[in-house]
């Protein structure tokens, strides 16, 4: 695409420097655009400046009419009464609308608003960031222009080891009690009271929601132990929640889409502790990447594992490796991708998995439109028909290559980005491939199959899909597409468990057992 002009329109916060998920995003969004469409010509309006000067919503109509792509992350008044006008134009002038939501609101807030649901039927795209979200609008609201668009955010920051005697909690939001203020004060209670003022501190950030103000500052000076640093500029907030152990999240909004906090503190290498939001398990992997407590009357389920995280220093360090594993979900988007050259080695059969690949196929080549694009090397004896007859010359990115001799298969393997191994086979017993893939350093997208576990462990070398689930392994290829430092993180991981299987490994073994 060149020589086109993008407007990208949403609520940027440029005139009060309002930092929350909404401006955050929409910043991001925009910079992303200039970066990826250099050669077009790339605008933006900010809506905030409605609220100083009324009239410029002519200013934004002469631009919106002018723009051939309409990047749209309206808030909820801008979406019910600007976007029915917006679309109108759009129709007479011929842009095109990508909607990038902002939240987990949309569905609900759809249901009694039948014209604006027509509306969006007919827009280019809705970019949502939850798998829940796309669903409820699919389902629910019959849409079906609806995707997953990655979250991301920039960044550039390598966290280093920061552990002291005490436990220092960071809650870093906007400073509002529905974020769950009061069940932080209550785990200050709880401090104060056991007098462990020495073991646990608490440090606030964000900007604090006028109405609320007085109840957060005064709860905040009567604890020694709890600090205000203020709002952090965005190139501040990593090197600052790297100095803190966990961030502390127990939002009361359930229909959050996702806290950009989360992000931060995985960039930062730290856990969190959060409440079940309605999207919190596709973001927080409970017991992993932090913990997530009950939404309702989770107050004591927040101080025990806070006092679980200041008694186990062992858990909170493995936790905070963890994190460095799942801030690549969150690295920088791109629709200008390398192929993903992926390899399959074993017995060319239905059961092996090649039924999960052609659907696999078909689905990425009808959701991506070429926005993602990978292949497969098949290597192997063919014991039924299935390859020949279903396969070949059927996909121009699945080719056969023939039987690996057995003291080749490491070295041409290792030509490869990722093994995909998506068995179910009944009889499957120890893959001797998944040994072969560690060896040669491979990420490796396989079926949480039999014992394909104890070789590959999720999202760590690889990814475990279930079995005949296509969308686990269209997750995993577009994940391992968009995301090349995910891949050498991965590989890492491989060489790591390759020592398991090493011939020098099974010798010390053998001596052990026959000595």
């Amino acid at each position: 695409m060149k020589n086109k002009k993008i407007l990208v329109l949403g609520y940027f916060g440029y005139q009060t420097n309002q930092l929350d998920g909404q401006t955050v995003k929409t910043r991001d969004i925009y910079r992303l655009v200039k970066e990826q469409f250099p050669n077009n010509k790339i605008n933006y309006f900010d809506t905030q400046e409605f609220k100083f000067n009324k009239l410029s919503i002519f200013k934004m109509l002469w631009m919106v009419c002018r723009c051939n792509r309409l990047i749209y992350l309206p808030a909820n008044n801008n979406l019910k009464y600007i976007f029915p006008l917006i679309f109108v134009l759009s129709r007479i002038f011929r842009f095109r609308i990508d909607y990038f939501v902002v939240g987990g609101w949309l569905s609900q807030y759809l249901k009694n608003m039948p014209v604006h649901t027509w509306m969006l039927k007919h827009i280019a795209g809705i970019h949502v960031e939850t798998k829940r979200l796309k669903s409820d609008l699919e389902k629910v609201n019959c849409l079906a222009n609806v995707d997953i668009f990655p979250n991301f955010r920039f960044f550039d920051f390598t966290p280093k080891p920061s552990n002291t005697e005490k436990l220092r909690c960071v809650f870093m939001a906007r400073i509002i009690k529905k974020k769950g203020l009061d069940w932080i004060f209550n785990l200050a209670d709880y401090i104060e009271s056991h007098q462990m003022s020495d073991k646990i501190s608490i440090t606030f950030y964000g900007q604090i929601n006028e109405p609320d103000s007085d109840y957060f500052l005064s709860s905040i000076d009567k604890y020694d132990f709890i600090t205000f640093g203020g709002s952090l500029q965005p190139d501040e907030i990593h090197k600052t929640l790297n100095n803190y152990d966990v961030l502390l999240l127990p939002t009361h909004f359930y229909t959050e889409g996702l806290p950009w906090s989360i992000v931060d503190a995985y960039i930062s290498g730290i856990p969190v502790i959060a409440t079940e939001w309605l999207n919190a398990k596709e973001f927080i992997d409970d017991s992993i990447t932090g913990f997530i407590i009950p939404f309702e009357n989770g107050q004591n389920a927040l101080i025990e594992k806070v006092i679980l995280l200041q008694q186990n220093r062992e858990l909170l360090n493995e936790m905070k490796s963890n994190t460095l594993i799942k801030r690549n979900e969150f690295t920088l988007p791109s629709y200008m991708v390398d192929n993903l050259r992926l390899v399959f080695v074993s017995r060319l059969c239905v059961e092996k998995g090649l039924d999960t690949l052609c659907r696999i196929n078909e689905q990425i080549l009808q959701e991506f439109d070429n926005k993602i694009t990978f292949t497969i090397d098949f290597y192997g004896q063919k014991t039924d028909s299935y390859f020949d007859n279903q396969i070949e010359n059927k996909y121009e990115n699945f080719k056969y290559k023939g039987i690996l001799a057995p003291d080749k298969v490491i070295k041409v393997i290792s030509d490869y980005d990722a093994l995909i191994f998506p068995t179910h086979y009944d009889g499957e017993g120890c893959p001797g491939i998944l040994i072969e893939a560690l060896a040669a350093e491979l990420p490796v997208i396989a079926s949480d199959w039999k014992d394909n576990s104890e070789f590959i462990h999720n999202k760590e070398n690889g990814f475990l899909c279930e079995p005949l689930n296509i969308n686990d392994y269209i997750e995993a290829i577009v994940s391992l597409s968009r995301n090349k430092n995910l891949r050498r993180q991965m590989s890492l991981h491989s060489h790591v468990l390759s020592e398991n299987y090493s011939n020098a490994f099974a010798g010390r073994r053998l001596t052990e057992i026959i000595k």
